[in-house]
């Protein structure tokens, strides 16, 4: 079963079907390569024997440098967080310590106007 191609693609077939390159197209092409090596890059006048242009040293240089100075003021976030959260333990637990101070106060009072209160009891029913 052959199935009939439509214009588009019957002249898309033949634009890509393989041909042989015009005669002296290799020896155009070599005319046209440099013969000579390619110039290294310098940085900062010193040749690195990389071939690769200076900004790209430049560049990685500037997101090397950002991800320490990030990494650096992260540590010091943290450091500053952890400060805080040691200020506010040790004042939860200073107004816990002050809280417990005046619970124990009052409990005391109360036990000792309790006892008494029972001791006066104690020596009425002793008097009797």
């Amino acid at each position: 079963m052959v199935e009939k191609m439509d214009p588009f693609e019957q002249e898309l077939r033949e634009q890509l079907q393989a041909r042989s390159a015009p005669g002296g197209f290799a020896d155009r092409v070599m005319a046209r390569v440099p013969h000579g090596r390619a110039p290294r890059e310098t940085f900062l006048g010193f040749g690195l024997g990389f071939r690769q242009p200076v900004w790209r040293w430049a560049v990685a240089a500037v997101l090397v440098a950002g991800m320490v100075l990030g990494g650096l003021e992260h540590d010091r976030q943290q450091r500053l967080a952890g400060e805080r959260a040691r200020e506010q333990v040790l004042l939860a637990l200073r107004i816990t310590g002050s809280t417990l101070r005046d619970v124990q106060q009052k409990v005391g009072a109360r036990d000792e106007r309790e006892s008494f209160s029972q001791k006066g009891t104690v020596r009425e029913k002793d008097d009797q």
